[in-house]
């Protein structure tokens, strides 16, 4: 498989707190990668060192050259971070105005287009964020983060939120835009429904470090924080399902 970004040695330190100690991870085109862990292990810092959004205190962080600018970045955040003054149209084509040269016109037909690719219909483009329900808020956010095609996605607790009907509906909604698209998608999640029906291989950080396998491979593995996240009654009846 194709490396696409190849995190080393990486250290995140706030103060006299170390955050990640000497983290190793790769990442492969096209794949799915769940980040999970404990409360504190973190995961929300891990992708934002990824985007460039927090500095780590040492180790590297290297994109293959399809995917080095920002603008081959799709990048959906927990709770959608929608500019709340923006119409839905204009939230969407915001990166289009940013970072292209195409004229409005083809800015609101793509807009239209990345709409209907999250199951949204025409009419939402008028509307405003806060006339918006949870779901829509997070279909919005995921057309947004499309509106440039990008080589990687990165999506930040994508069903935190939402009801087991919507969050099942997200979780095909990534299934299906990942396959036609052939996107490569890094999410970090706590939803074992999601971890179990979307993703091709798991990063399980513990000890400042991170363990990573298909969920096979995971659930097989002796540590005794792993064996303690997947013992929960929630994860073994998702299991005997699987």
């Amino acid at each position: 498989m194709e490396m696409l970004i190849a995190i080393h040695d990486l250290v995140n330190q706030f103060g006299t707190q170390r955050i990640h100690d000497g983290l190793n991870l790769d990442i492969y085109r096209g794949e799915v990668l769940g980040i999970v862990g404990g409360s504190g292990s973190g995961k929300s810092v891990l992708l934002r060192t990824m985007l460039g959004l927090n500095t780590p205190y040492s180790g590297t962080i290297q994109f293959q050259e399809s995917a080095r600018l920002k603008q081959h970045w799709g990048v959906m955040f927990q709770r959608g971070a929608l500019f709340s003054s923006l119409s839905v149209a204009d939230n969407i084509q915001f990166p289009l105005r940013e970072f292209t040269a195409l004229t409005p016109e083809e800015c609101h037909a793509l807009m239209l287009v990345r709409l209907a690719m999250v199951g949204l219909e025409r009419s939402v483009a008028a509307k405003f964020p806060a006339e918006l329900s949870g779901g829509m808020v997070k279909r919005v956010a995921l057309a947004r983060a499309l509106a440039l095609d990008p080589v990687v996605l990165f999506l930040d607790e994508p069903t935190s939120g939402l009801d087991p009907v919507s969050a099942e509906e997200f979780d095909q909604l990534i299934g299906t835009l990942h396959r036609n698209l052939k996107l490569t998608v890094v999410m970090v999640t706590h939803d074992l429904d999601s971890l179990f029906s979307t993703c091709d291989r798991i990063a399980m950080l513990v000890d400042k470090h991170v363990i990573v396998g298909t969920l096979q491979e995971i659930l097989a593995n002796p540590h005794p924080q792993i064996q303690a996240y997947f013992s929960g009654g929630r994860a073994r009846a998702l299991l005997r399902g699987n």
